[in-house]
Order: structure tokens, then C-alpha cells, then sequence
């Protein structure tokens, strides 16, 4: 398969740090197994495309493979480069798109009618309009849409949905999640775009996308309220940090509620890029996952202490000696190659994903969520109604 990947910033191949990326070495591993033979990346600079092609040379003497790009734009500034790949001449069979959260549904479209299979980091896109748009789209196509939603591959997550399933917890009654990440991500890695997203959208979907994924429960309304303290004062337009509540409704438990409270203005000198703990609460038990600190702490004169969580995306020695990169999140991107793989060789329709995936149909969740969560904020705070959609129509 041919795999175009738009974007070229910390996430595809760690730009602005040390590492590589999630998406960059995912695709490296599965070009060593077989499933993709071509990779083309499109940027916003040449300049990205040679950082990229950079961290390529270090990442393939580091893992033994000689996965090559082909990268544009090739010289200057293009916005619309990615449309020069899809011109290129090699056909392409799926797309990652990583783009910042307000092109998410003007990429994800052209991409969809070209026939081009897509994963889309999360958020799906910003509103429950454009995220409706793009479900008609991909079933019209007949194309696999998916989000890319790695927390569902986090064995921490999977362990609360077993023991839920089994009804240890009881009858859900609330949930709390904190979650967080350094001044550096909108000040220095998303600069360019924080002032046009939050930190809610961005980040804290991750969590909205969990509680539905792990109850399966409907939400009904929210309401949020944030604070804007520093970073307007750096001269970027957003919340520092939101509080959000949402009330849920299972067919068999009642209504529960969730408060996810979000920033993106921790200290740089915090030990762990993210940090974040879940609690959730039953008539019967509680389930508590702290997802920063996971038992692996590391000093260095270098680095001081961090709190490192090698089950998300790590270069790691295979037992034989090799470099394999291994994770949840790599794991989540190699899925969506082989889904794809399979509804190309036609073993498999988009539809037959339904259920079983982060699907664009069931990504309609969280997007209802981040919509009432803005209506919130812009409101001063009032609750918002999820709208009853639903999701076999896609109707709302």
C-alpha cells in the first residue's frame, strides 16, 4: 500500500525534540513487515520535509530499516501540497492526517473524495457539522474512515472496560479525570495554531472518547467553564485551562456524571510531557489509574527526574537484539494500515468496522461533546443539550 501522511510536526516525527514521533516509526515498522511498500508525506515547508527527512536517516539506522519518503513541498512555502501528491502519479491508498484540528474536515473531505481510506488525529474535526459531513461522505465513497484514538489500545483503559463490563464497579455514578500538559505545547510545538483550538478539543476528547468507549452511554448535556491567564498574556488567544462536566445516560444504569478538568500551562520542568489520572466511581468499587506515573522514574545530571511511560511509543530491543518500535499508539496506527489493507483487497467493507473501532460514525460522540463544551465556554458557562442523534442515521 501507499500511505500519505499530512503533516510534518512532533507528532508524525518528534520535530522540535529528540525523538521521532508516533507516526513516522509506526509507519517504519510496517514497512519491515510487508504491509506498506510507499510513504509520501506532505507538508506546509520544505523545510519540515527536510527535518523529516533528517529524522528518517537517524530513525532508520536506529531500527535497521530503509523506509524512504518521498516529501513535498520540495522547495519553499505550499499550504496545498498534498494535492501535489495526489497528483504525483503513484496512486494512493490511505491517508494519516495530522494537520492542526481546524483542517481537519477540509483535508479529511478532499482526501475522501478522492477514494482515499483516512485516520484522523483526534479530534475528528472541531463541530458536529463538519464531523456529519464527513460520515455522509466516507459511506458515499464506500471509504474507512477512522480516528486516531490510541488511549483505546492502553491496556490501563482496557483493564477499567473489563472491569466494568463485568459490573465489579456497580452502576456507574461519576468519573473524574485530570489531565495536562507543558507550557511548551502551545507556546512552542502548536504556536503557529493553539490560539485556534483549546486545550479541551484538543486534548481532553481523549477522555471523552474513553468514558464513552468503556460505558457505552449516550451523553446528554454539558456545561464548562476556563480560565485565561497566561497565555493571553504570551499573545495566544485561549484557555489556560477548562473544567468540563458531562452527563451521561446508560439505557440500563441511569444518568452518571464525568468532570474532566484540562490545561496545557504545567511547568517545562515537569517530569512527564503529560500528566493525567482517571478515577472512576460505582455503587460497588472505584477504579483509579494514575497514566503518568507508571512505575517507571529515571535521573539523569542531564534531565533531571522524569516519569517515563514506555507503553505508549518507544524504540525498545527486541528480544533478538533489534530495535522495534512498540506501543499503544503504534499499535492504533498499524491497525488502521491493516483495516485499510483489507477493505482494499476487499476482504473486508468499511461498514464491517463499525463497533470495533474509532470509526468517523463513532467519533460522532466526542465531537458532540466538544461542540456543547464550546457553546458552554462561549456562554459563560450555561449547560448545553447533546443532541439526540442517531448514529445508525446519522441524522441529528
Amino acid at each position: 500500500m501507499h500511505i500519505l501522511v499530512l503533516g510534518a510536526g512532533a507528532y508524525v516525527c518528534g520535530r522540535g525534540g529528540e525523538g521521532f514521533g508516533t507516526i513516522l516509526p509506526s509507519l517504519a515498522e510496517c514497512y519491515r513487515d510487508g504491509l506498506i511498500d510507499r510513504v509520501t508525506v506532505a507538508a506546509t515547508t520544505s523545510r519540515s520535509i527536510r527535518n523529516l527527512q533528517e529524522k528518517l536517516t537517524g530513525l532508520n539506522d536506529i531500527l535497521g530499516t530503509r523506509l524512504s519518503i518521498q516529501g513535498f513541498p520540495q522547495a519553499g512555502d505550499d499550504s496545498k501540497a498534498f494535492r501535489i501528491a495526489l497528483a504525483a502519479g503513484d496512486a494512493v491508498d490511505a491517508a494519516i492526517v495530522v494537520t492542526p484540528d481546524p483542517l481537519h474536515f477540509e483535508h479529511a473531505a478532499e482526501l475522501i473524495e478522492a477514494g482515499i481510506h483516512c485516520l484522523v488525529v483526534k479530534p475528528l474535526t472541531p463541530t458536529m457539522a463538519e464531523s456529519l459531513r464527513l460520515v455522509k461522505l466516507a459511506e458515499d465513497h464506500t471509504v474507512y474512515g477512522a480516528v486516531e484514538f490510541h488511549k483505546r489500545w492502553d491496556e490501563a483503559n482496557l483493564h477499567l472496560k473489563s472491569i466494568f463490563q463485568s459490573g465489579r464497579l456497580g452502576l456507574p455514578l461519576y468519573a473524574v479525570v485530570e489531565y495536562s500538559q507543558k507550557k511548551q505545547v502551545p507556546t512552542e510545538l502548536f504556536r503557529a495554531w493553539s490560539a485556534r483550538t483549546n486545550i479541551f478539543q484538543y486534548l481532553g476528547v481523549h477522555y471523552v472518547d474513553i468514558l464513552y468507549f468503556v460505558t457505552g452511554a449516550r451523553p446528554v448535556r454539558s456545561m464548562a467553564v476556563g480560565q485565561k491567564r497566561w497565555l493571553i498574556r504570551q499573545g495566544i488567544d485561549t484557555w489556560d485551562a477548562i473544567q468540563a462536566t458531562i452527563e451521561w445516560e446508560d439505557v440500563s444504569a441511569g444518568r452518571f456524571h464525568t468532570v474532566i478538568a484540562v490545561n496545557w500551562i504545567d511547568p517545562d520542568s515537569s517530569t512527564a510531557m503529560s500528566d493525567q489520572t482517571l478515577s472512576f466511581v460505582g455503587t460497588a468499587g472505584r477504579y483509579d489509574s494514575d497514566q503518568k506515573r507508571r512505575g517507571v522514574r529515571v535521573t539523569t545530571d542531564e534531565d533531571g527526574p522524569r516519569e517515563v511511560n514506555p507503553y505508549f511509543s518507544e524504540i525498545l530491543p527486541a528480544p533478538d537484539g533489534h530495535s522495534q518500535f512498540r506501543g499503544y499508539g503504534y499499535r492504533s496506527v498499524r491497525q488502521f494500515v491493516e483495516d485499510a489493507a483489507a477493505v482494499r483487497a476487499g476482504s473486508a467493507t468499511p461498514a464491517d468496522f463499525e463497533g470495533r473501532r474509532p470509526t468517523f460514525r463513532d467519533a460522532l460522540v466526542s465531537t458532540a461533546v466538544i461542540d456543547a463544551v464550546n457553546r458552554s465556554l462561549a456562554s459563560g458557562g450555561e449547560w448545553i443539550d447533546v443532541p439526540a442523534f442517531n448514529r445508525q442515521s446519522v441524522s441529528a
